[in-house]
């Protein structure tokens, strides 16, 4: 999950915020949105990014502080987003307040058409505040769209026609926890919403959800919004939380990446998991086993001397069949370790002597996978590690000694990919992967005899592209010990 809106700046949290993202990340959310409403939390919004790295920013001057728009806050505005910080991901919160109208109205409306334009100038999302201001707001979103105006109006509580007018313009929705009050009138909202133009918030500390309401919100009750939205669409929550997820990244083009920068806090295990299917952690990986099918391309760099000329040639040996067997094992759910054995028979048929010369390239190898997207169905990843290569060469040559073309050599892996997961009730998880592995030896084969160019080589250097598919099964009986 995602919470696309909370207030981690907020007095409210200055004493207990490291126990809030704790809590929230062990409830599963993965990312928040801290959005600025003044001049004053514009540093405070930012730092909070630069320490938790699942916090993402965004900046604005909220409808109540209109008043406070000045040139210099302007110039400042424009100087953060020159900066081009990879955590200031929106222009927000903005908008119109005619409630409490703290702020002139017509200053309310001045402000935030110059924040629209920051947006569209800088291509991000804008967040927006509506109170008792919705002709002014749908007026004023109209005649900024011009294709470039991305919004979101968060904290949804007005009628489905306006939602309908919203979406007619590009907008998304966001609800919070006032989809949970007895009093709300969204049910025909929520029901009526496409799956992919809706968020999750929690406009933490404010909002909190029944049955916290009057308390201090906070962003490990997201999920009691996403469970009301599972009941008023009549869909799985997990289905409410891939979409929303989903939903969110678009949106906001997160960037939620690496072992490296993601939190500690995030990544730690869940614990008394049950039979259900529990939306933290719908595809649970453990221990599996597999296989692999795909092409192997060898790229061959070869130098030699002849005659006092060191002459050179690379070549590329496309398309060879390769098939392999894998164990591995999860210990987080971000993170896979696969320890596989591959096979390559490359059975060549130039035009001579040697109809049957042929190459076998086996491997070995350990590789660390990073999930980018652990809970959802489709995952993304990237991973590297090592490779041990022992390869035969010049096979099918009368007379040659098979031990003299025998080589072995450490290397090391790149792979990225997609891992789709297929659980089967009471049975396991069945993933079928798709990915592109580099494998980069890291010594030159020296003094080796080349059957195509009929000569002794002084330096081979080797590396191998391979486009391949992997089938792996998790027993269930084996994820529940996770």
């Amino acid at each position: 999950m995602i919470d696309t809106h909370c207030h981690l700046d907020s007095k409210e949290f200055k004493d207990d915020l490291e126990d809030v993202i704790k809590r929230a990340c062990e409830a599963g959310v993965e990312a928040f949105v801290v959005p600025s409403t003044e001049p004053a939390n514009i540093a405070a919004c930012r730092q909070l990014s630069q320490e938790y790295e699942n916090v993402y920013w965004a900046i604005g001057i909220h409808p109540h502080n209109a008043k406070e728009f000045t040139p210099e806050v302007a110039d400042k505005i424009q100087k953060e987003l020159e900066q081009k910080d990879g955590k200031l991901v929106a222009i927000g919160e903005v908008g119109l307040d005619y409630y409490y109208d703290f702020s002139p109205r017509e200053l309310q409306k001045e402000v935030f058409r110059t924040q629209i334009q920051f947006a569209k100038n800088f291509n991000l999302p804008v967040i927006i505040h509506n109170r008792d201001s919705s002709a002014d707001l749908l007026s004023i979103l109209e005649e900024e769209q011009d294709g470039r105006l991305r919004f979101v109006l968060h904290c949804f509580s007005e009628s489905k026609e306006f939602m309908e007018k919203a979406l007619e313009l590009g907008g998304y929705v966001s609800f919070t926890g006032n989809i949970t009050f007895k009093t709300n009138k969204l049910q025909d909202v929520v029901e009526l919403v496409p799956d992919d133009r809706f968020f999750l918030e929690t406009d933490a500390p404010f909002m909190a959800p029944v049955p916290y309401r009057g308390k201090r919100n906070e962003p490990s009750l997201l999920k009691l919004v996403a469970e009301k939205i599972s009941e008023i669409k009549s869909i799985s929550i997990n289905k409410v939380i891939e979409m929303t997820t989903k939903n969110a990244r678009q949106f906001f083009k997160l960037l939620i990446i690496s072992l490296l920068l993601l939190s500690p806090l995030m990544l730690k295990a869940q614990e008394d998991t049950t039979d259900e299917e529990i939306y933290e952690k719908p595809y649970k990986k453990f221990i599996g086993i597999g296989g692999e099918f795909g092409f192997n391309t060898l790229v061959i760099f070869q130098s030699w001397n002849e005659n006092g000329v060191v002459k050179e040639r690379s070549s590329a040996n496309e398309g060879k069949f390769l098939v392999g067997a894998n164990i591995t094992f999860s210990p987080v759910d971000w993170n896979i370790l696969r320890l596989e054995w591959t096979y390559t028979f490359d059975r060549r048929k130039p035009d001579t002597l040697f109809p049957d010369l042929a190459y076998i390239y086996r491997t070995v190898n350990f590789t660390s996978l990073f999930l980018i997207n652990p809970s959802m169905r489709v995952n993304f990843f990237g991973g590297a590690g090592l490779s041990y290569l022992f390869n035969s060469f010049n096979l099918g040559i009368p007379g040659r000694n098979p031990k003299e073309s025998f080589r072995t050599s450490l290397g090391g892996n790149f792979t990225a990919g997609f891992i789709v997961n297929i659980p089967i009730s009471k049975v396991g998880l069945i993933t079928l992967t798709g990915e592109w592995l580099m494998i980069f030896d890291f010594n030159k084969t020296k003094n080796i005899y080349d059957a195509e160019l009929k000569k002794q080589i002084d330096n081979s250097y080797y590396y191998y592209s391979q486009p391949r598919f992997n089938l792996t099964f998790y027993p269930e009986f084996l994820n529940k010990l996770k």
